[in-house]
């Protein structure tokens, strides 16, 4: 603990002095003791302590003007990855009728959710090997060339195929933002992530008004036919995060990125490589800077390597611990369920509300995109106020459980709505609570994960 105590003369700042807890929006401070004995054995004690010492220091530079303009950056790429998810159910009923080779629209959906499995466990062990800016730049440019090619396919097949990059560039996006969001954030502040996710639900709105204006005004027409229906008439200031580049054993660019911040806020520069360095000599650990500098991974080996963290010996960092096994168990069951229950409702909520209240007209049409429009921008206030609320004493883990249990009780209310009026009401509460609960979700899950 000397170099703890060292780190802390020389930055003059305490942690203790933060016992916040995550009612209070942030995350837990615990002595060095109780957090050698969460993570036991899942990360090193030089990245552990690194990692302290550069929380520390975000800490004393604050929230400024760079995390804001972070925080829009970021915002942006969560906004990408909702505006594929939505947007592909929001488009499905019109490539029903433009494609005559079309068994059933929703294999589309199959083929990009199957993207977003294999994007989601590429891209979030890849961004710590080849850093979390090269990742959140790869996938938000992927998404949108493979979204320019398919403006030139003329098949159903083809469609599928390209939803599924997108899918894979997608189901990077949300991991790799937060990641970038959260660590370049001081602990007093992490609150904010969970506003970020507004963001993600502007996404949606973006989809439903595009939905509203275009596709209901300009598309065929519901009745249309693939024969009456053509193709023709349808026409960096950014440094690398500071955490990935410890974990590279790169502590000088992460001096450089820390100070960075600090410059860029108007704040002195807090921390100095001589901190960093002291922490491995009180170790006894021996680095080579140049050595570290000039290892480069390819491309080859970081697929090798994301690929290698699938043995199960990598899976056995998450279960070091009792307590760390306990919260790796639940947050994996939880986000099963999620990942069941979410696509199931947002995906097919525009087609259902064609189907249940509408008929084949264009009034009725853009009526339906009016109605999901409506709902996208109250879903939007979900992440604002859960950002305000895990500040409270109920904290993000009660929230999260009364935003499960109100969505259950909605859904089920939902089945007796009878008509369109009553069925917008519902849609809309359901939107509310379940990005509401689903946002609460998403901050616990990357707070224990990133361990702050």
């Amino acid at each position: 603990m000397a170099a703890d105590k060292k780190a802390v003369e020389e930055i003059g700042h305490d942690p203790a002095r933060d016992n916040q807890s995550l009612g209070a929006g942030a995350s837990e401070k615990y002595e060095d003791a109780i957090n050698r004995e969460f993570y036991g054995s899942s990360i090193s004690d030089s990245y552990r302590l690194k990692s302290e010492l550069i929380g520390q220091c975000m800490e004393e530079i604050g929230m400024g003007s760079f995390q804001w303009v972070l925080f829009v950056v970021t915002g942006f790429g969560g906004m990408i990855d909702n505006f594929w998810s939505q947007g592909i159910g929001t488009i499905q009923p019109l490539v029903r009728l433009e494609f005559a080779d079309v068994t059933r629209v929703t294999f589309s959906s199959i083929a990009y959710n199957a993207g977003l499995i294999f994007g989601a466990s590429f891209w979030g062990i890849s961004a710590d090997y080849i850093g979390r800016k090269p990742a959140f730049n790869a996938t938000i440019l992927i998404g949108g060339i493979f979204a320019l090619a398919m403006g030139g396919i003329n098949n159903f097949i083809g469609f599928c195929v390209l939803w599924s990059f997108i899918g894979t560039a997608a189901g990077g996006n949300v991991p790799v933002d937060n990641m970038l969001f959260l660590e370049f954030v001081p602990g007093s502040s992490q609150y904010l992530l969970t506003a970020l996710s507004t963001w993600w639900i502007v996404g949606q709105l973006v989809v439903s008004l595009i939905g509203w204006v275009f596709i209901a005004n300009f598309g065929c027409p519901s009745n249309a036919t693939p024969e009456t229906c053509h193709k023709e008439d349808n026409m960096g200031w950014m440094p690398e995060s500071p955490r990935y580049l410890i974990s590279r054993h790169r502590d000088a660019d992460a001096v450089q990125a820390v100070n960075y911040v600090a410059r860029y806020n108007g704040k002195p520069e807090p921390l100095t490589l001589e901190m960093l360095q002291q922490i491995d000599r009180d170790l006894g650990i021996i680095v080579n800077p140049e050595e570290a500098a000039q290892h480069k991974p390819s491309w080859v080996q970081v697929a090798r390597e994301s690929f290698a963290d699938f043995q199960s010996s990598n899976f056995k960092t998450l279960f070091a611990t009792r307590k760390l096994a306990q919260h790796t168990s639940v947050l994996w069951l939880i986000w099963l369920m999620i990942g069941i229950a979410y696509p199931l409702y947002f995906n097919f909520l525009p087609t259902y509300l064609a189907q249940k209240f509408t008929d084949n007209s264009y009034t009725s049409l853009s009526l339906t995109y009016r109605n999901y429009c409506i709902q996208s921008a109250v879903g939007c206030v979900g992440p604002m106020l859960a950002a305000l609320l895990i500040q409270t004493r109920l904290g993000r883990r009660y929230i999260m459980a009364i935003a499960a249990v109100a969505t259950g009780i909605f859904l089920m209310a939902y089945t007796t709505a009878r008509s369109s009026a009553s069925s917008l009401a519902f849609s809309c509460v359901l939107g509310f609570v379940g990005n509401l609960g689903k946002q609460s979700s998403l901050d616990i899950t990357i707070s224990i994960i990133i361990g702050r």
